[in-house]
């Protein structure tokens, strides 16, 4: 295995966990922007990228073959994914993730760490995406380089859209995307409180809103982790 797909293999076991640490890391060296009133265009121009993202996470992994786009540490495809949105773009889900987190960043304004951040990320998704197309060649031969050949892999081309080969499964994205939603809406939250303690020092009318939704994510994210666990059991 060349050094390019061992770098790959080590950060795509990783890949759910590394931007958590990065992003906590710039929120404490670089402080937000505060652009006074216009910091709610922020928030909700952040808050737009990340719905964005994690319905393009969504729309990819419901429509998947069973045995792929998982959260998995090892690199797993029991099928190869070429309808749907993965007939215009070859990487759905990590363009999703740049756009869920770049809109955290654009919630917190501070233009470096959005650059910072993405910079990392895209370099970080450069060895991942090597590693995994180098497993799919091998496993897939042909079938695959074609489609490698005919599909963009950051650029979607919408002329070769292809109409989903599986049906949308709704259970699947609860339990696969549990984690990203609550994670992302989760931090979104997180970062307005920080903000407005940070920038005025103290929280705005909406403050006591933004605590009840974080206490509402909390328990419908721990909700849904206990449905999960019930039906392995049952399965």
């Amino acid at each position: 295995m060349s050094l390019k797909n061992r770098i790959g293999k080590f950060l795509f076991k990783f890949r759910s966990f590394t931007p958590l640490p990065l992003i906590i890391v710039l929120f404490l060296f670089l402080l937000p922007k505060n652009f006074g009133e216009k910091n709610i265009l922020f928030a909700i121009f952040g808050f737009l990228l990340i719905v964005i993202g994690e319905g393009i996470r969504i729309v990819s992994i419901g429509f998947s073959y069973p045995g792929t786009s998982g959260r998995e540490s090892y690199m797993r495809a029991d099928n190869l994914n070429i309808s749907g949105i993965y007939s215009i773009v070859r990487n759905p889900l990590y363009i999703g993730n740049i756009l869920i987190y770049s809109g955290l960043l654009v919630t917190y304004s501070n233009f470096i760490a959005l650059v910072i951040f993405d910079l990392i990320l895209i370099i970080q998704y450069f060895f991942i995406v090597n590693f995994e197309e180098s497993y799919l060649l091998e496993k897939f031969g042909d079938k695959y380089s074609d489609y490698k050949k005919n599909t963009k892999a950051i650029f979607p081309c919408f002329k070769n859209f292809k109409k989903p080969v599986y049906k949308f499964n709704i259970l699947r994205v609860l339990y696969s995307e549990n984690d990203s939603i609550f994670n992302s809406m989760f931090l979104f939250f997180i970062i307005l409180i920080y903000k407005e303690k940070l920038l005025s020092g103290e929280l705005s009318a909406l403050g006591p809103l933004y605590f009840v939704t974080v206490i509402i994510l909390i328990v419908l994210y721990i909700w849904i982790k206990i449905i999960k666990k019930r039906k392995k059991k049952i399965d």
